[in-house]
Order: structure tokens, then C-alpha cells, then sequence
């Protein structure tokens, strides 16, 4: 496979998430809400994509190519943390 279709997956990610922040922060709840929904939404998402990573980690079954794709949904986490995302087994 391609690592161009991963980096668009990347950077699509980085800026659903983006998008995502701004729309929950433009809102008309008071300051503290809007920051509690953000990151339960962030929470969610993030979980649901280290879930997608792992799943694709497993059914990977060692093919490098495969590997690279899988690395890209990891990337999209870090990228929007600004840091190396632990993962617990």
C-alpha cells in the first residue's frame, strides 16, 4: 500500500478534530460546559480510534505494509496531543 493514503487519513483526522474543538467551543453553554463536552467528546473519540488501532494491529498479523496503515491512526492522536500516546494492552 501507499503512505500517502495514510498521511490523508492523518490529516484528515487532525482536522476533524479541529473542526470538532471549534464547533464545541463556538457554542452558547457557559465556558466550563463547553470545555467539559469538548473533552468528553475528545475522550470518546480517542477511544474509539486506539480501539480502531489496536483492532488494526491485530489483523495486521505482522504484514509491515499493513503496520504503516495502522501507525497512521496512532500519528492522528499524537498529532493532536503534540506527544507520544501510550498504549495499554
Amino acid at each position: 500500500m501507499n503512505a500517502r493514503p495514510a498521511r490523508a487519513i492523518t490529516t484528515l483526522r487532525t482536522g476533524f478534530w479541529v473542526v470538532l474543538f471549534l464547533l464545541t467551543v463556538a457554542g452558547c453553554s457557559s465556558t466550563q460546559d463547553k470545555a467539559n463536552k469538548a473533552q468528553a467528546e475528545y475522550t470518546e473519540e480517542k477511544t474509539k480510534t486506539l480501539q480502531e488501532y489496536k483492532k488494526c494491529i491485530k489483523n495486521a498479523k505482522g504484514d509491515e505494509a499493513k503496520l504503516q496503515q495502522c501507525d497512521a491512526l496512532l500519528k492522528a492522536i499524537e498529532a493532536v496531543e503534540g506527544r507520544p500516546v501510550e498504549i495499554a494492552e
